[in-house]
């Protein structure tokens, strides 16, 4: 009447090694996704993540809001606009502050960190801080201007059929615990609305990170041009 169970149990007890080595083995197993899971969440929460938005409005003249949302401060160290337009795609240094003259205002400016501000892009950022870099339409004029075109109030030029179609905003920056460089983009897309107003559509969701080994030499490509 027992003999099925007991044959069963001694056939466990026979092969207890084998079942001692699956079980150790599934134990390791397991234990190795814990970790691995651990490490890739701790990877995430030590990468630097930058946030490129928009603030008070949706058009051209709303404030372009850099945040650093990462565990550690950061340093901007530059901010660049790239401009395509229906003649050509131009690329321009934003850091620093022109006048409606195209010059640096600095000379007249102390050196305190709200005066600073108002000349600069760069600085410092800690973690949650976020800094206001001031209007998309300054730097979109401050690329134009580079090439020689002059925006009126509304953006448009003297050239005729002179379409704008997006600006990209990026930026170079410093983390503490990455060796080289990191930056972040992101792209607007410009749309004129019913009232003629020249409005920011962000093309993705989200602010691209630029940290892979890929990205990076897109960060080199821009200093290279910023010499």
């Amino acid at each position: 009447m027992f003999a099925w169970p007991v044959s069963l149990w001694e056939w466990i007890t026979a092969n207890a090694a084998v079942f001692s080595g699956i079980v150790s083995f599934g134990m390791l197993l397991i234990w190795g996704i814990y970790l691995q899971l651990l490490l890739h969440n701790f990877r995430m929460q030590q990468s630097p993540r930058i946030v490129i938005n928009r603030g008070r409005g949706r058009d051209v003249n709303s404030l372009c809001l850099i945040s650093n949302m990462s565990v550690q401060a950061i340093f901007v160290e530059a901010v660049v606009a790239r401009l395509e337009t229906s003649h050509g795609t131009w690329f321009s240094d934003v850091t620093d502050v022109l006048d409606q003259q195209g010059e640096s205002s600095s000379r007249d400016i102390g050196s305190g960190e709200h005066q600073l501000a108002r000349v600069t892009r760069q600085g410092p950022l800690k973690s949650g801080e976020y800094m206001e870099a001031g209007m998309f339409g300054d730097m979109l004029q401050q690329v134009a201007h580079e090439q020689g075109i002059q925006l009126d109030e509304d953006y448009k030029s003297g050239e005729e059929q002179l379409e704008l179609r997006s600006l990209e905003i990026g930026l170079i920056a410093v983390f503490g615990s990455e060796n080289g460089p990191i930056g972040a983009r992101r792209v607007f897309d410009l749309e004129l609305d019913d009232n003629h107003r020249l409005l920011l559509k962000p093309r993705d969701l989200t602010t691209k990170q630029l940290r892979s080994r890929r990205a990076r030499k897109e960060i080199k490509r821009w200093q290279k041009v910023l010499r």
